[in-house]
Formats: C-alpha cells, sequence, structure tokens
C-alpha cells in the first residue's frame, strides 16, 4: 500500500495492465466476487446493461486470438505511432497470444438497446480491475479483442445475444510480473469560482 493514504485510493494507484501471468487458474468463487464487484458500479436509470461471459477454455482463447489477430493487423496497418507500431509488430508475431495467456476472459457485453451500454459497462469494467487488483490478481482491458463480435459464429458459441455487443474484454490471472508505474501527467484543470 502507498504510504499515509486511503486504502481505496492506494488500491487505484496500484493497479496496473498486467501481460504476464502465472498458469494458476482462478477459482469460480474467486471469479464471482470480481463480476460481483462490477455489478456495483454506477449504472443510468439503474438499467444494468451488463452481462458476463467467463471464457477459461485454453483453446477457445487460442482461437479467439487467432480469429482476432488478423483484423487487428489490418486496423493496425498504415499508421505510424509508436503505440501502434509496437504492438502491430507483437500482432504479427504467430505465437503472440491476445490474451497474453491469462487463464480467464470476461467479456462485459450490454445490452443494444440502452444509449448509456458503454458508459454503463465500462464502469463495470473498471469496478471488476480494481476489486481483483485488491484481491492480489491482475488484470488488462484487451480492446482489441472487441474485434470478435464480427464473427455471428463466435458471438453464438459464446452465446451472446444478437442485441449485446461486447464493451470490455477483460482478462485475469495472478501476475507473473507487476509492470512498473508509468509516468502520469498533470491534469489540465479548469477551475470555475
Amino acid at each position: 500500500m502507498i504510504a499515509d493514504e486511503n486504502p481505496v485510493i492506494a488500491n487505484i494507484k496500484t493497479r496496473r495492465s498486467v501481460r504476464e501471468y502465472l498458469g494458476t487458474p482462478l477459482s469460480e468463487e474467486t471469479i464471482k466476487k470480481i463480476i460481483d464487484a462490477g455489478k456495483y458500479a454506477p449504472t443510468g436509470l439503474n438499467l444494468q446493461p451488463w452481462r458476463f461471459v467467463v471464457v477459461q477454455n485454453k483453446e477457445m482463447l487460442k482461437n479467439l486470438s487467432d480469429y482476432a489477430k488478423p483484423i487487428l493487423v489490418k486496423n493496425l496497418e498504415g499508421r505510424n505511432d509508436a503505440g501502434a507500431v509496437n504492438f502491430l509488430k507483437r500482432v504479427q508475431d504467430k505465437n503472440f497470444n491476445l490474451f497474453y495467456n491469462a487463464p480467464i476472459l470476461i467479456l462485459v457485453i450490454g445490452s443494444k438497446n440502452n444509449a448509456l451500454t458503454d458508459y454503463d459497462c465500462s464502469m463495470c469494467a473498471g469496478n471488476m480491475m480494481l476489486a481483483a487488483n485488491s484481491l492480489g490478481i491482475g488484470s488488462c482491458w484487451i480492446g482489441g479483442a472487441a474485434v470478435i463480435q464480427q464473427s455471428v459464429e463466435i458471438m453464438a458459441e459464446l452465446k451472446i445475444p444478437p442485441n449485446y455487443k461486447i464493451v470490455a474484454p477483460l482478462i485475469f490471472g495472478y501476475p507473473g510480473t507487476m509492470p512498473p508505474t508509468p509516468e502520469k501527467r498533470d491534469p489540465v484543470i479548469f477551475w470555475m469560482h
């Protein structure tokens, strides 16, 4: 914990996007705790538009990664910003796993019929990642994995109803290593007194 810090704020400040995992699976009880924390997120009109798809099958995770990688390559080609260039190199590696070999992928999906779904499911995902960190579990939002919803077959295999979309593809697992704290820029604040 960060010295002299409120434990909630310390948890927020110590959460990292983990991209290296131990092979240890998470218990069903732990997964349920993480999802339970998600459902306490704020939600417009209390509509709670989220549902959750839990993928633990390693072969399915590999197939999802293999489906998404060529789409991501196509989307990234021609970009010249450093982050995109570096990620493109990783995605082009045939051995690269989009889910960093994490033992679990949880898709936070939301109703397409709710104008606030993206906001609500994003706050839900944030709660889940913070809860995981408080339990000593690493997480990472794999935004590129949302391209799997381009496949009607994959969506059916994942039992995602046609009126739902993937908002937050999240991986979880016990961290192999924790990345260092990245430099945080000072916020730009406009004070209105």
